[in-house]
């Protein structure tokens, strides 16, 4: 968590920005100060650095040169390593809040053999050059200031935040038209016709060319540990929609009431916020909305009342139906689960699952 961390400066300056100085009022080379202070000219480069610490004795060597206290020279190396220590503090608290090991296994970030090198490569990940950077871009960035206002938590949950990261990334280099709210219901039809298709590998492409011409970005990304999102809707740009989902749940009934409740909320609902199923804590009138139009959409009104009293012993019937409903049998098994008339733990051979592998 990132959220209760307060802002501190990147950079305080090493007692070696103020001999700099010294040194050219002065006339001193690196190498003369070194002799004078009794180092070699490395370590006397490494100290204006501040990679070596000053300490008593070239402090009072410093005096001597300089004509500043010993004092000063001590309190100003003082503060420079109370710094080094809260910023390296910092630094690995938002390091650890990362899911790091799922952003290397996913490809998100490269591997890395240090601290240091991860580090960078989260930083990179964020396009930040420092922990501050980021809580700046978290203030200032749109969409990641609709991602946190869209969380009633006091702090952001990092592996939540950095799957919508990756959503967008993925999100900006997908060609697609000008969203059309319009376009998106008329081709409702294509989208769901294609939850007949048991193979992932067939339905995922094809999904994304039919919402790319309603300008939608269809954007199918595993979650990392930590984030139990099931999907997600955003608008990064203005006028281009993003839905994302994670395929938590490998079960083709989840996956299809997952798609067609984000695109409920493509439909119904404003789009100023990053809703993410299973995280956030939207309004229950539109929760309620999303749903309904997920399960009148996959099983319009007709058969809704036709299904309701079908049993686990009536699996043939079920079958026979989902046909003539032009849906899968598994969907049709997950609404009556749903809805209390089939056991959870009955009749789940008629669903499809799909393989992790096939996702990542």
């Amino acid at each position: 968590m990132i959220g209760t961390l307060d802002f501190s400066p990147d950079r305080v300056s090493p007692p070696g920005d103020t001999i700099i100085d010294l040194m050219d009022e002065h006339g001193l080379t690196d190498a003369e100060l070194s002799k004078k202070i009794g180092l070699s000219v490395l370590k006397g480069q490494q100290l204006l650095l501040g990679n070596l610490s000053l300490n008593e004795c070239m402090a009072l060597k410093l005096q001597d040169i300089f004509n500043v206290s010993v004092e000063f020279w001590l309190k100003r190396e003082g503060a420079y390593r109370e710094h080094i220590e809260h910023l390296n503090a910092v630094n690995k608290e938002w390091l650890e809040s990362l899911p790091v090991k799922d952003m290397v296994n996913y490809g998100w970030i490269p591997k890395a053999s240090t601290r240091e090198l991860k580090f960078k490569h989260c930083l990179d990940f964020f396009g930040i050059k420092s922990v501050n950077d980021f809580t700046y871009k978290m203030e200032n960035d749109a969409p990641l200031v609709a991602f946190r206002k869209s969380l009633s938590l006091k702090t952001v949950p990092m592996a939540d935040l950095a799957w919508i990261v990756k959503a967008k990334k993925i999100s900006n280099s997908h060609a697609c038209k000008l969203w059309s709210k319009e376009t998106l219901i008329s081709l409702l039809p294509d989208i769901r016709r294609l939850s007949n298709e048991p193979d992932i590998k067939k339905f995922i492409p094809q999904l994304k060319e039919i919402f790319a011409k309603a300008g939608v970005s269809f954007v199918v990304l595993p979650t990392p540990s930590g984030c139990r999102a099931s999907g997600a809707t955003c608008f990064f740009k203005p006028n281009h929609a993003t839905l994302i989902v994670s395929f938590r749940h490998l079960t083709d009934d989840h996956f299809w009431f997952t798609l067609f409740h984000e695109i409920g909320h493509l439909i119904l609902h404003d789009a100023i916020n990053i809703r993410i199923e299973g995280e956030t804590e939207l309004s229950s009138k539109e929760e309620v909305e999303a749903d309904q139009f997920a399960i009148d959409t996959l099983i319009p009104k007709p058969f809704q009342r036709k299904i309701k009293d079908f049993r686990a012993k009536d699996w043939k019937v079920i079958v026979r139906t989902a046909k003539k409903i032009g849906i899968s049998k598994g969907i049709v098994v997950g609404h009556l689960q749903h809805i209390g008339n089939v056991p959870y733990s009955h009749l789940n051979r008629l669903k499809v699952r799909y393989k992790k592998d096939d996702i990542i």
